[in-house]
């Protein structure tokens, strides 16, 4: 049987009632239908303009238009505060993948548009293009997106998704509950209910696209940044509960980079930057501990030269790179919580 939410949650069906019992009729009306998040679409940041223009019509309709703005959209609105506020990665992030876009192009350039699947062709950054015209919330849900992908196949990204929104709907029918004030499209997104596997499904593979595209792209930096990764052994979390071990270590990745770019000195206590870096294809300047040479000089820049990251390397034992165990519920429709373990893979 499918999941119902309003069942197990019945504060989410107060939080509806309240709603139409708060506002006017229009206002009414537009709870009712759940809020169409298809009708708002957001000027992409201009360092995004370029990735922008290098997807094939088809990807940029479903960004803008389809089924992944929408995602994005309600991505964006359920998790909306969640995050901190880090202006200088999310400009670093839309000009490194527009670099990427423009240098993908030229590697491989696009079919005659008139071509049978010309629609399908060229680089996949539809995720990104369809959070880049929601919101900055939704572009970190993208950035988390890439860490999941990273770290982690398919169904079970699918599954850490579910409960990640089935947690965030619960935690937001709490704080109806205790009187807290959230952005109406907050409330909307939540009573609207699920969002359906098969387009957790699309999010996730356009983010595993645009992974092999940006690692193939920036080969050579990459390849150095995970054989310096291998060799490190940290969790990225030891709490087992999704929601707040992913949100936790999602906005700890998040807040690192951005001191990093913006040229502060940071020194890893725990797995979530090392998954961001190499989910992000942003590289800092980094100094591995317990080596000869410990100095390595990426020379982004994207990242201010004071922007260092130290890295204390111990020989791993059971494990090699960063790791993350989760308890999963909803790896499958039905049966037990699967406890799984991935290390960082490229």
């Amino acid at each position: 049987m499918p999941f119902t939410f309003y069942s197990q949650y019945p504060s989410i069906g107060r939080l509806q009632a309240s709603l139409a019992a708060a506002t006017n009729e229009v206002t009414v009306a537009a709870a009712n239908i759940n809020f169409d998040f298809t009708l708002i679409k957001a000027e992409a940041p201009k360092e995004y303009q370029i990735l922008g223009g290098h997807l094939s019509q088809r990807r940029k309709e479903k960004a803008e238009f389809g089924t992944l703005h929408v995602t994005a959209r309600r991505f964006g609105a359920l998790f909306q505060g969640v995050c901190p506020h880090t202006p200088k990665l999310v400009q670093a992030y839309g000009t490194r993948v527009s670099e990427i876009a423009e240098a993908a192009k030229k590697l491989n350039p696009p079919e005659n548009p008139k071509a049978m699947f010309a629609g399908h062709s060229g680089i996949d950054g539809t995720s990104i293009w369809a959070a880049a015209t929601s919101s900055v919330t939704a572009l970190h849900i993208q950035l988390l997106a890439c860490m999941l992908a990273r770290l982690c196949n398919g169904s079970e990204a699918i599954s850490v998704w579910v409960e990640l929104i089935e947690g965030r709907r619960k935690e937001i029918a709490s704080n109806f509950e205790s009187g807290q004030s959230l952005p109406f499209s907050t409330y909307t997104a939540a009573v609207r209910g699920e969002i359906a596997r098969s387009d957790i499904a699309d999010w996730d593979a356009s983010a595993r696209a645009w992974l092999r595209t940006a690692d193939a792209v920036k080969r050579k930096k990459q390849k150095q940044l995970m054989l310096i990764l291998e060799n490190i052994d940290v969790p990225v979390t030891e709490d087992k509960n999704v929601l707040s071990a992913v949100v936790v270590d999602w906005t700890s990745a998040l807040n690192s980079m951005e001191l990093l770019i913006s040229g502060t000195h940071r020194a890893v206590r725990g797995g979530p930057t090392i998954l961001g870096l190499s989910a992000w294809h942003i590289y800092p300047n980094m100094i591995i501990l317990e080596r000869n040479n410990p100095e390595v000089c990426m020379n982004d820049p994207l990242v201010a030269p004071s922007g260092t990251f130290t890295i204390g390397i111990r020989p791993a034992a059971d494990h090699r790179g960063a790791h993350w165990s989760l308890s999963l519920a909803h790896l499958r429709y039905y049966g037990h919580p699967i406890s799984t373990h991935r290390n960082i893979q490229i």
